[in-house]
């Protein structure tokens, strides 16, 4: 700081009064940082002081940290703590679920801000001052209630042109006869096309064009510009099911998967921001739970 102050001032006397230390400690501190760096940073005459080349680029770059600091507090300041909700989640869910609701959230409520953090692990919620997250499992996590939003459906789902230049598919023996693409790190082991077909009664043969992908992002996107067959389905998908942009690549019964849960820190005490958008989130995406299923779930260590 006393270098910063003296090279804004050109002056000692003026930094160590803004400062409000002696000249002595200001020039003292500025010679300590000459010898650490071990260049001049000033041309010292009898009544005034000048920066040396290296001093000027230096200050530039000290400047501009300082304002960086400065920015970033004024921004800290400016934003108000209780009308700031954090989500975690990963990036498909994100993507392809929470983004456009919020967009439609943000007409009912103009004032509430969202921090969005995304991540395919499990997020410490306490840790990180998550109010809301949003996983996929069993609902049982340590540190967090859960209540269950959505059970994923999946199908086999290409887009229109794919199924125009290889359907209709009769059985599903019929679809390893065309470009498979699979999510090598799926949660749930029907999403892998061996053990679907192993679902559905048949075997997948080892002479199968296969694509995979460990990015569900990347996963999806293939689907989407036709490079194969994918098992996808609602919630995640749900907009380009009703939009027609993927369709069913055969006739069959969805297969149902593990839940998408909405989840809070256990024990936590919403801000009636964070409480408003949990509600609404909740009507929104949730259905209607299955019969016999308990819909809100604390974690039970095993």
């Amino acid at each position: 700081m006393a270098f910063e102050a003296s090279a804004r001032n050109l002056s000692f006397t003026e930094a160590a009064k803004e400062l409000n230390v002696t000249r002595v400690a200001v020039s003292r501190q500025v010679r300590q940082l000459e010898r650490f760096l071990g260049f001049e940073l000033f041309f010292r005459g009898q009544s005034s002081i000048e920066l040396t080349r290296v001093g000027r680029r230096l200050s530039r770059t000290v400047h501009q940290g300082f304002q960086s600091i400065i920015d970033e507090i004024e921004s800290i300041e400016n934003t108000k703590e209780d009308s700031l909700i954090t989500i975690a989640t990963t990036s498909g869910v994100s993507t392809y679920w929470l983004m456009p609701n919020i967009g439609r959230y943000r007409r009912i409520d103009p004032k509430a801000d969202f921090r969005l953090l995304v991540s395919h692990g499990l997020v410490n919620l306490v840790q990180h001052d998550v109010d809301i997250a949003i996983r996929y499992g069993t609902g049982n996590w340590p540190g967090a209630t859960s209540v269950l939003l959505q059970r994923q459906q999946i199908l086999p789902l290409c887009n229109q042109a794919f199924f125009g230049k290889y359907g209709p598919f009769e059985t599903i023996d019929d679809l390893a006869k065309v470009p498979l693409l699979e999510f090598e790190s799926a949660f749930d082991p029907s999403s892998i096309w061996t053990n679907y077909f192993r679902d559905k009664g048949t075997v997948l043969g080892s002479r199968v064009r296969m694509s995979s992908y460990d990015s569900y992002i990347n996963f999806v996107q293939a689907v989407l510009d036709g490079q194969g067959i994918g098992l996808l389905g609602a919630p995640l998908m749900q907009q380009f099911l009703e939009s027609g942009v993927l369709v069913p690549a055969i006739d069959t019964e969805t297969l149902p998967q593990h839940g998408y849960y909405l989840c809070q820190p256990e024990g936590a005490s919403p801000t009636g921001t964070v409480s408003k958008f949990r509600d609404w989130l909740r009507n929104e995406l949730s259905s209607e739970a299955e019969p016999g299923d308990d819909s809100v779930h604390q974690y039970v260590p095993a």
